[in-house]
């Protein structure tokens, strides 16, 4: 009877040992998979002084090749207009938050995303 009591007792702290190293990792994945796509986005849009379709289009098919997201979930914005050299161009990739705990497994609501917000000195010399 002890080793059932015990047993029963540990086993939320067993299930949270287990799977929490892997949903951090995963997590750290997800955010580290962002940062990429977003720098590479802000390579091609320094040059070309703003973001268009096609550069939404590579970031966007990028996570979804990597994280297998719904290209319906994954909301990008960006500056569209021209923006000659020196100015401020910026992004904003918008995506659903992976588990971050055992804890939201269980959770019901998990409505709130990830965003990353980046900014970067456009070097577009107009004509």
């Amino acid at each position: 009877m002890s080793n059932i009591l015990s047993f029963i007792l540990l086993l939320p702290f067993i299930i949270w040992s287990t799977f929490q190293p892997i949903l951090f990792i995963n997590a750290s994945m997800v955010q580290e998979t962002l940062q990429l796509a977003t720098y590479e986005g802000q390579k091609e849009a320094s040059l070309k002084g703003k973001y268009d379709e096609e550069i939404y289009k590579k970031i966007r098919d990028y996570l979804v090749e990597v994280h297998h997201y719904d290209p319906d979930k994954i909301q990008i914005s960006g500056t569209e207009t021209e923006t000659p050299r020196g100015g401020k161009i910026f992004i904003e990739i918008t995506v659903p938050k992976p588990m971050l705990s055992v804890i939201d497994v269980f959770s019901i609501d998990n409505t709130q995303p990830y965003k990353v917000k980046k900014y970067i000195v456009s070097e577009y010399i107009p004509e």
